[in-house]
């Protein structure tokens, strides 16, 4: 949830975690109590939620994937992808990684640039 307090000029932002596959021992934690990785993958649910109220020519995510796990990495390109392909043809979406992309199947709509390290 976000919670705008104008007076105080503050936004707060709350994640409700799913650990378990039973849906009612889930729990809400604040943005600030979560793992690098549960911040990253809500930050990528949280700019999608964007996206889809507006277009741009272009998006870019930088490092999206830093600090999450493989499992949580390979979701949220999966995501990311599917959403990107969802949108409109005069979209562009660009995700840098220095994570490894080797579970992303090619695509005619997909271009994957790998550069070396320094």
């Amino acid at each position: 949830t976000i919670h705008f307090d104008h007076k105080a000029k503050t936004l707060n932002i709350t994640v409700q975690l799913e650990r378990f596959k039973d849906s009612s021992r889930s729990h809400n934690q604040t943005v600030n109590s979560l793992s690098g990785g549960e911040r990253s993958f809500s930050t990528v649910s949280l700019l999608m939620a964007l996206w889809a109220a507006m277009e741009t020519p272009f998006t870019a995510m930088d490092e999206f994937d830093v600090f999450m796990d493989q499992i949580s990495r390979m979701k949220s390109t999966e995501m990311l992808l599917t959403f990107a392909r969802g949108c409109s043809n005069r979209q562009q979406f660009i995700f840098i990684t220095p994570q490894s992309l080797q579970n992303v199947k090619p695509a005619p709509d997909l271009t994957i640039i790998n550069m070396f390290p320094p």
